[in-house]
């Protein structure tokens, strides 16, 4: 005849056995949809891989910044047009997305999870603002301690490289970007990313003003005709926006003092973006500045 006292000591034992397993047991890794090129990156500093992206394709190409980590991540459309029924079949944690493209659907996405909208037209000093955006996404994701020791990686880098530059750095510096199939092209200004690093760097932003939109300001070449500025362009080789006949006649042309950067030197992204654009700048303009910074960035 079975002893149920007997029964209830052999299960309160198998309780106690398997308690402790449970205690340790790896919490599921948080599912995250990322729809804006510079929040896949941060989230891949924080060592956070998401499950869905807008415009995979695209990071690839435009940032590829730990690109081989996204290896089964799901493409859910466009960053402007997100598919709604991608991003539902994940079961996503969380969404993330920027103001200025996906406020609209915020209704439609918070029905689907829980989602956080980036600010994208702030005032301040460029660096600073993708400091803040870092930590704010390390908060919503509970990575602080990871965002603190890779803004500790950047800031170390930032030092050597202005150090490496030294009196080279004493000029005022002006990045710029072409638009394809356009005359115009953007400057950066003191409020982007690109101007935050121009400034930690030592030089003095050609665009100093910080209250620009999204950071950018859109000139033709004939706004550089009287400008002393020396310039550091993205340019693709296939489309130099830099070699036309007028462009002889800027001075940073016609004195040497522009240089190229490759077409895929993202200038929107997160603190691993902020240390490859760190490190092109100072090996342009000085050399023996290169691989100057330890652990250096790679796609």
């Amino acid at each position: 005849m079975p002893n149920p006292d007997r029964r209830r000591l052999l299960a309160a034992a198998g309780a106690l056995l398997i308690a402790p397993l449970a205690a340790h047991a790896a919490p599921r890794p948080l599912r995250v949809v990322a729809l804006e090129y510079n929040l896949v990156e941060m989230l891949l500093a924080l060592g956070l891989t998401p499950v869905g992206v807008a415009d995979l394709k695209g990071y690839r190409r435009w940032v590829g910044l730990g690109q081989q980590t996204l290896f089964g991540c799901v493409s859910v459309g466009t960053r402007q047009q997100p598919s709604l029924e991608a991003i539902a079949a994940l079961r996503p944690d969380l969404i993330l997305g920027v103001d200025f493209r996906h406020q609209p659907l915020l209704p439609l996405l918070s029905r689907l999870a829980p989602t956080r909208l980036q600010a994208s037209d702030r005032t301040g000093n460029g660096l600073a603002l993708m400091r803040q955006d870092f930590r704010q996404l390390a908060v919503w994701t509970g990575r602080s301690q990871a965002a603190e020791s890779e803004l500790a990686r950047l800031d170390d880098c930032l030092s050597r490289l202005r150090g490496q530059l030294g009196p080279s750095a004493k000029q005022r510096m002006g990045v710029l970007q072409g638009l394809g199939g356009s005359p115009q092209f953007w400057a950066f200004a003191g409020n982007s990313l690109a101007g935050g690093v121009v400034d930690a760097l030592g030089w003095q932003n050609a665009w100093p003003a910080r209250d620009a939109r999204q950071g950018i300001v859109t000139l033709t070449v004939e706004d550089l005709l009287d400008s002393t500025a020396s310039l550091t362009a993205v340019t693709d080789p296939r489309a130099d926006f830099t070699r036309g006949a007028l462009w002889q006649r800027v001075p940073a042309v016609a004195e040497a003092r522009l240089r190229r950067l490759p077409a895929d030197t993202w200038l929107f992204g997160g603190p691993w973006s902020a240390r490859r654009l760190a490190e092109r700048l100072a090996t342009a303009w000085a050399p023996a500045a290169h691989a100057i910074c330890s652990g250096a960035v790679s796609p």
